[in-house]
């Protein structure tokens, strides 16, 4: 484990679980006033039968704390939000708290004596955080309204829970045994990541249990399993039906509020542990401490264009679905006629014979519903919807290359730092400078040459039309349709492109290409050099958009097998991440994962589950990926 424990700047699920049992703990409670609190946030006024008068803070994206009156200085006037909530709220009362269930979000139902509906108050404490309130199953009132892939939040929407992982507090030994059997990273990694405790707990489990948290999680699974299911009896036992709180001080400077005894804090001489009647008080002590990272105008612009993009690339993506669909309809419906000449004559007829005003009808012919005309033959049906669908296709074709430019945008490193959420230490990641050749896919070669390919075939003829060179070497995959790879030859000094570079750059071609998804093991490629390649084909043939002709001798790339690193490589003293054969990520950086042809049913969890484990976005990860189904390669 690292020597100094990981700070927080929100609440785990542990501080969830703490909030909610002092919720409970105070019995039958009204709502009688809400307020924006001036630090951010808001304050719901409560009176308890018996405990007198509560405050009950809501802080999206950080923490909730239930505190005396007066202990949260209110902002002097309401805000849109805050005068809708005391519409909905006032007068009504709580009539239960959510389990959290391993997660870090407070539900509390409420009732009012008017209304027989329920309202549900929800605050989320990850991410950039939210508040929303739902009546009747149906959000009414919501902080920052977004739009995410299986979940809409915004007014008039039904209410969902954000997707929930695994709840780690009701794993058994079992579980935790073959989850860090399966890890192929450490044991603080595993325990925050794959099993969600969270990184400021995993790290808590871990000196509970006498571990090492950067001890690889499978070299010891039995033994490192059984001790870890101790610890986490142990440490939910902690947390009591009424927790107190703890604080840590180390020369007066508040590090952490938790509400149970903290051994990654406890085993150091310089800390002090001072405790508090309730975690709130605590957890209100130590937050209102942190300091938020003052607004950046760069990065609210960024983050701006980045949720632009998303929605962009949102409604590009429903569009080539849709036209996929559609170019797919309209040949089954083709198809069908001609393999179904005679009734669709038959049809035509009857139709011919019938009374009906319109020319254009439909009709059953061999089990497909198509679209026929009484005034054309079934040839000529057929020919027009291949002409609609040739039309489609054209569009596809764009819509697709929009599609690959939004995700390049998206893939590419931000250009200004996004994040402006609090932070308890100083310091932030310096800006990367984005390198020419990042527009592309790309790789650099273990001779330390650099390889891009187009994503489309726009790209693939942008590509060659301005980077292919003399002194370079262009690459493909000895299959149609496969993208069009350029070596670009070293600068002067460099050793040039020899064989290892060559190979690696066809094993990388034909993983981007149908091979991949045909879940070959491994396929050939070719090599020829710029002088061989040309838009000009023979005479009567045609060379489509993407592709490109070649002239003369291919030099070709056999038995290269059929699977890509993902990890890290150092270019120009930056770490950048890439795909490429295994043996060019490992000669400049860290292979993390190697991956072959899989089912293509299996890729979604198998994305969700890398994107955890290497600590990238799902959307990054996607953009280095090939198409079709993947499966990892065990070593």
């Amino acid at each position: 484990m690292a020597t100094v424990p990981t700070p927080k700047d929100r609440f785990t699920s542990l501080d969830t679980l703490a909030v909610a049992r002092e919720l409970r703990a105070l019995g039958p409670a009204r709502i009688d006033k809400v307020f924006d609190a001036a630090s951010g946030g808001w304050t719901l006024s409560l009176r308890a039968r018996g405990e007198g008068r509560r405050e009950l803070l809501l802080v999206p994206g950080r923490y909730a704390a239930l505190l005396a009156p007066g202990a949260v200085e209110h902002s002097e006037e309401l805000s849109p939000l805050a005068r809708e909530l005391r519409r909905l709220l006032v007068g009504a009362g709580i009539r239960g708290v959510a389990d959290p269930a391993g997660e870090r979000f407070l539900e509390i139902l409420v009732a009012r004596s008017d209304d027989p509906e329920p309202i549900l108050v929800s605050l989320e404490m990850f991410g950039t955080g939210n508040l929303i309130v739902a009546r009747s199953g149906k959000i009414v009132a919501v902080a920052q309204p977004r739009r995410f892939a299986h979940r809409q939040v915004r007014i008039g929407v039904e209410y969902s829970r954000p997707p929930v992982r695994i709840d780690p507090w009701r794993v058994d030994r079992a579980t935790l045994e073959a989850e860090l059997a399966r890890s192929r990273t450490d044991v603080a990694s595993t325990l925050a990541a794959r099993l969600s405790f969270g990184g400021p707990v995993a790290e808590e489990l871990i000196v509970r249990a006498g571990l090492e948290g950067g001890e690889l999680a499978g070299a010891r699974a039995p033994a490192a399993a059984e001790r870890l299911a101790l610890a986490v009896t142990e440490l939910l036992r902690d947390v009591s039906e009424v927790p107190t709180g703890r604080l840590y001080l180390r020369d007066a400077t508040i590090l952490d509020a938790t509400p149970y005894p903290s051994r990654r804090w406890g085993s150091d001489s310089g800390v002090e542990e001072q405790r508090r009647p309730s975690f709130s008080e605590a957890a209100h002590e130590y937050f209102r401490t942190l300091v938020a990272a003052p607004p950046d105008a760069a990065a609210a612009a960024a983050e701006g264009q980045r949720k632009s993009w998303e929605r962009l690339r949102e409604q590009q993506s429903e569009a080539v679905s849709t036209l996929t669909a559609s170019i797919r309809e309209l040949r089954t419906a083709a198809e069908a006629i001609l393999a179904n000449y005679p009734d669709a004559e038959a049809a035509i007829a009857r139709a011919r014979q019938s009374s009906a005003e319109t020319a254009e009808f439909s009709a059953l012919v061999g089990g497909v519903e198509v679209r026929l005309r009484a005034d054309r033959t079934p040839r000529q049906s057929a020919e027009a919807l291949f002409g609609e669908m040739r039309r489609r296709k054209t569009k596809l074709d764009g819509a697709r290359t929009a599609l690959a430019e939004t995700e390049s945008k998206l893939a590419a490193p931000p250009t200004a730092a996004s994040a402006t959420r609090p932070r308890a230490v100083a310091g932030e990641a310096p800006r990367r400078k984005v390198h020419w050749f990042e527009k592309f896919r790309w790789f650099v070669s273990s001779e330390g040459v650099v390889v891009i390919a187009g994503r489309d075939a726009s790209s693939n003829d942008l590509v060659v039309r301005r980077n292919l060179k003399d002194g370079d070497v262009y690459v493909h995959a000895d299959l149609h349709g496969a993208a069009s790879v350029v070596v670009k030859h070293p600068p002067p000094g460099g050793s040039g492109i020899g064989d290892a570079t060559l190979r690696e750059a066809g094993q990388w071609a034909v993983a981007f290409s149908k091979a991949w998804r045909a879940g070959l093991a491994s396929a050939s490629a070719f090599w020829v050099t710029p002088e061989q390649v040309s838009k000009s084909a023979a005479s009567g043939e045609f060379v489509a958009r993407g592709a490109w002709a070649i002239h003369g001798t291919k030099h070709v790339l056999r038995d290269l097998p059929m699977e890509i690193a993902i990890g890290t490589l150092d270019y120009e003293g930056e770490t950048m991440w890439t795909a490429a054969p295994a043996t060019a990520v490992a000669a400049r950086g860290a292979v993390r994962a190697v991956l072959v042809p899989g089912p293509e049913r299996e890729r979604d969890a198998l994305e969700v589950e890398l994107a955890s484990e290497l600590g990238l976005s799902r959307t990054r990860l996607q953009s280095l990926l090939p198409a079709g189904g993947i499966s990892r390669r065990r070593p």
